[in-house]
């Protein structure tokens, strides 16, 4: 988990840095959200770039089911990566 936590923070800062520092909030949310140990580990490292808001959800599978169904119904194209 910490290196995970690691990586993510990784990430917000590299955000951050392209936004040259204006950033309004960065907000964490999905199924990991629920851990609050996770989320301070995230924390230690990046509450001094803006507020850090949390919305622990799991919407990701039904978020995936619904982009599935959308291309098998034509709505939207497919990606391949």
């Amino acid at each position: 988990l910490e290196a995970m936590a690691y990586q993510i923070a990784k990430e917000i800062g590299q955000g951050a840095t392209v936004l040259k520092g204006n950033v309004d909030a960065i907000i964490l949310t999905g199924g990991i959200s629920h851990s609050n140990a996770f989320i301070e580990l995230i924390k230690d490292r990046i509450s001094f770039i803006s507020l850090v808001m949390v919305y622990p959800g799991e919407e990701e599978m039904l978020s995936l089911c619904q982009g599935a169904l959308r291309v098998l119904s034509g709505m939207e194209k497919g990606e391949i990566y």
